[in-house]
């Protein structure tokens, strides 16, 4: 049976954290070094790390023990990421969220990345570092 995580206290955003098999279906890379991500949720701009990517999705935290946000199963955010081949930008919907070691985590799944070859996160994404 898998267990309910929730955020910052928020019961409306528990999501559930899968334990068990891996479930993914592309190969996914644990980044060297971390790409920083800025993002809007409600009336703010957040700063986050990019710290793994695939073809269909990324995990992102934030490295401040004191934000805590509450997001949704389902959320769609757009992200700005500074990878190490320049800036580019995607949409992805929110699959998962929780607190790992105190800080907010989370996982989502791209509605909108590039195509194009030159774009830098699709080349991050064929050729990480």
């Amino acid at each position: 049976m898998p267990k309910t995580a929730t955020l910052n206290g928020n019961t409306g955003a528990s999501m559930q954290a899968y334990q068990g098999q891996e479930r993914r279906q592309v190969q996914r890379t644990k980044l060297v070094t971390f790409c920083p991500v800025h993002f809007s949720f409600g009336q703010k701009t957040y700063e986050a790390m990019m710290v793994d990517v695939s073809e269909r999705g990324a995990r992102f935290t934030i490295e401040d023990h004191t934000v805590h946000l509450a997001l949704a199963h389902g959320t769609v955010l757009s992200y700005t990421i500074k990878t190490p081949y320049g800036s580019s930008e995607c949409t992805g919907k929110i699959a998962w969220a929780r607190l790992i070691d105190g800080l907010d985590n989370w996982g989502v799944a791209f509605t909108e990345l590039s195509s194009d070859e030159k774009d830098p996160l699709r080349c991050l994404i064929d050729n990480p570092f």
